[in-house]
């Protein structure tokens, strides 16, 4: 079932119900005070994948963090690689 939001008419304060989109039209009673709610149009909610999320990224992204990179010395992936000392055989 779908969750729906409702705002009081008294005191506008926000409430949400899962209800059947039969009983979505009928009013809730306002958990903060007790008033009659009105349904309100809410934005979906919506689950994006990781991929997705990523290509929704600003293309100047990537070539900022490109430019950080070089730009920082300890930013460099084998830098620390590079100071590790080899284990002795002892």
């Amino acid at each position: 079932m779908p969750l729906y939001e409702y705002r009081c008419a008294a005191c506008g304060a926000v409430t949400s119900a899962i209800r059947s989109s039969d009983e979505a039209k009928l009013p809730v009673v306002c958990d903060a005070c007790g008033g009659v709610a009105e349904r309100i149009l809410s934005r979906p909610s919506v689950h994006l994948s990781k991929a997705s999320k990523l290509a929704r990224l600003d293309p100047r992204y990537d070539r900022m963090v490109d430019s950080a990179m070089r730009n920082t010395q300890h930013a460099e992936p084998d830098h620390h690689l590079r100071k590790l000392k080899p284990l002795s055989d002892d």
